[in-house]
Formats: C-alpha cells, sequence, structure tokens
C-alpha cells in the first residue's frame, strides 16, 4: 500500500516532522496547528502501523521507508476503524462549528436568559423601575432650572429694621433700612426666611433686590439654615434715593442638599440703614 493510500495529507506532514525528532509542541507550530490535532495524528498514525509508542512508530516507519503495510486486525476478517479527520485550527483560517452545535447553543444560551429573567421577574422589574424614575428626574431636573421668588417686607424673624411702603418697590413694602432700629442708631441684626424647599444643587445663586441712599460701609452677609460661616457678602451700592431699586448680579451661595432650608440676612448696622430689602430670588438657573 502507497503511501498516499496510508496516510491522510495532514498525518504525512506530522510524520515528516516526527522523523526529524520533534515534539508535539515543535510540530504544532511548525504547522500551525494546536497540540491537541498532533496527539489526534499520531493516535491514528500509531493505529495504522500497529505500534503504541513514539519510539516504535519511528522505528516501524523507518523500516517501511514510510511505506508500511496497515497492522493486522486481531481477529482475520475484522477491518480496521478508520479515526474520523479532526477539526484543524490553524491561526489564519478556523474552520467553523457545525451548524446543528451552534444552533444548540444559542437555544441553550436562550432558555438560561429566560429563566433567569423569570426567576428573578420581581427585583428586576423593580431595578428597572428605580432606573427609569431616576433617568426621568435628572432629564427632567436639567431641563428646568429650579427658581424661588420671595418678596422681603415680611421676613419669619427679624430683629432691627422695620416695614415701610415704597412707591417703587415691587410689592409697594420693603423691609426698610435694615441695618437699624427707630430713630436710626445702627444696631446688628437679622432677617430670616423659613420653610424653602431647595432641590439639589451644585450652584445655588441668589438675586437681591434693594435701595440704599448713601453709602453703605458694612456688608450684608448670606446665610444658609444655621451655618456658622456665610454663603456670601453683599455691599449695597448708593441709588441716591430710597425709592430707587437695584438687583445684585447673581451670587453663588454654593452647593446644598435637597430639603427645606432657609436664608438669613444679617448685618453689623450703620446710621440710617444698610438697605432696603425689597426682594430675593434662589434660582439653579446659572447666569
Amino acid at each position: 500500500m502507497s503511501v498516499s493510500n496510508l496516510f491522510s495529507p495532514g498525518e504525512q506532514k506530522v510524520i515528516d516532522q516526527l522523523q526529524q525528532g520533534k515534539s508535539n509542541k515543535q510540530i504544532a507550530l511548525a504547522l500551525y496547528i494546536t497540540e491537541s490535532t498532533v496527539e489526534s495524528h499520531l493516535t491514528k498514525i500509531y493505529a495504522k502501523l500497529g505500534v503504541s509508542s513514539r519510539a516504535e512508530a519511528i522505528l516501524r516507519l523507518g523500516e517501511q521507508g514510510k511505506t508500511p503495510e496497515p497492522a493486522v486486525a486481531d481477529k482475520p476478517g475484522e477491518p480496521l476503524i478508520e479515526i474520523p479527520e479532526a477539526i484543524v485550527y490553524s491561526p489564519l483560517k478556523l474552520v467553523p462549528q457545525n451548524p446543528e452545535r451552534r444552533a444548540v447553543a444559542r437555544k441553550i444560551s436562550l432558555e438560561e436568559i429566560i429563566r433567569f429573567l423569570v426567576t428573578y421577574k420581581i427585583p428586576i422589574f423593580i431595578w428597572v423601575l428605580l432606573i427609569t424614575v431616576s433617568v426621568v428626574a435628572y432629564l427632567s431636573s436639567s431641563k428646568t432650572a429650579w427658581s424661588y421668588p420671595r418678596e422681603g417686607e415680611y421676613p419669619d424673624e427679624y430683629t432691627v429694621g422695620l416695614v415701610l411702603q415704597r412707591s417703587s418697590a415691587s410689592a409697594q413694602m420693603v423691609h426698610a433700612q435694615f441695618g437699624t432700629v427707630p430713630a436710626w442708631p445702627a444696631q446688628p441684626g437679622y432677617v430670616k426666611y423659613d420653610n424653602i424647599n431647595i432641590p439639589q444643587a451644585d450652584h445655588l445663586y441668589l438675586k437681591l433686590r434693594y435701595s440704599k441712599y448713601s453709602s453703605a460701609s458694612v456688608p450684608i452677609l448670606v446665610y444658609l439654615d444655621e451655618e456658622l460661616e456665610h454663603r456670601a457678602a453683599i455691599l449695597p451700592t448708593d441709588q441716591g434715593s430710597w425709592d430707587k431699586f437695584v438687583w445684585t448680579d447673581a451670587i453663588d451661595l454654593g452647593s446644598v442638599e435637597r430639603g427645606v432650608h432657609s436664608i438669613k440676612f444679617y448685618t453689623d448696622g450703620q446710621i440710617f440703614g444698610v438697605a432696603d430689602l425689597d426682594k430675593f430670588i434662589l434660582t439653579t438657573e446659572p447666569p
């Protein structure tokens, strides 16, 4: 029997490498196949040669000049068992798997996914709902800026100043000459506004509307809640009239947690008052 009939082309290549004394790993690297494919070829080569070891195979191949007769079957008339070719994997080419195997693998994966969803449907539903609500809330808050306007004439708490009518005020009334008491001696004190429901914000901005007649020598300090450190200091500008009002630029008060807060305006006071407090606006919209 000729070599071409006895061995496949793949087996012949392995035989050539085997007779050069190469190991399985070296054969695999030389032929661009895996070591398991080399072992599969060697198994079939041993069977066809009727040997059980590497050394016997090399000896038999040398004796037969690479054209050995097939091994005799254990029983007369019993055919030799041919081992089917193994799938050869190469770094340059990967033989596709059987389509039926791929279909079975997809079916198993789909069944596992369905089983998981059915088993954990309640926790999955809760998580999906929470994520959806969070995303909607975030998108809504990012699209619509929060704003809170409030007239200044009636604070929830105050220690200095008094309510007066000013024709140019936004509500015709102000907390007037803040920083004095009747008869205008200078006196430190504050006005405070409570129950302001503020959302979570990295930056909370304040705009204050006031009037001032004559220059101010002391600032208005702005506090949130009962904090010991003020968030901002405002020095009112002389408007030349107690009935002429002006807005401050937007003042960044910094970050604030979601919840109910208060804002307090404090001053050390000066003669004839620091300012008439007309109105303020808190907002999360950048200037």
